[in-house]
């Protein structure tokens, strides 16, 4: 019911304009950033943390979506609302609803504390004996030793 509120509300604000660029193109917009998220974060990027998915972190969709490209780190510890973990992480999401909290607009802002920052990192050395692939039978493992 919301949308349609929205819908109407832009009509009646700006007539046929305000609704194709207020309601229709933001809202295709806003589908499109959640699938290319939801299906590239999958593919492209680093992994931070294990997960039991495939998730990866995406410093170029994070900057197109506002920070939504750190998705792995939101699939690690969904609770937090900032998905961006570190200060090199751009989460322009995260500063906007920090500064609607400062004025008082929106509260309990979760961010992960340290010690889950400092659990279940994926180490590089773990990570890529894991996505190697396994060696093949040696032929000659069934051959007689020579004399």
């Amino acid at each position: 019911m919301p949308a349609i509120a929205l819908a109407v509300g832009l009509y009646f604000a700006g007539g046929a304009w305000a609704l194709y660029w207020g309601f229709f193109v933001s809202t295709t917009l806003l589908w499109h950033g959640t699938f290319t998220i939801n299906s590239l974060t999958h593919v492209f990027g680093n992994k931070r943390y294990v997960t039991t998915d495939n998730s990866r972190n995406n410093l170029w969709l994070a900057l197109i979506t506002l920070g939504e490209g750190w998705h792995n780190n939101h699939h690690y510890y969904q609770r937090a609302t900032n998905q961006g973990f570190f200060w090199w992480e751009i989460d322009v999401t995260f500063y906007v609803l920090k500064v609607l909290s400062w004025l008082g607009l929106v509260w309990d802002l979760h961010t992960p504390p340290p010690h889950v920052l400092a659990a279940h990192r994926v180490d590089a050395a773990t990570v890529a004996p894991a996505l190697a692939p396994s060696p093949a039978p040696l032929a000659s493992a069934s051959l007689p030793a020579p004399p």
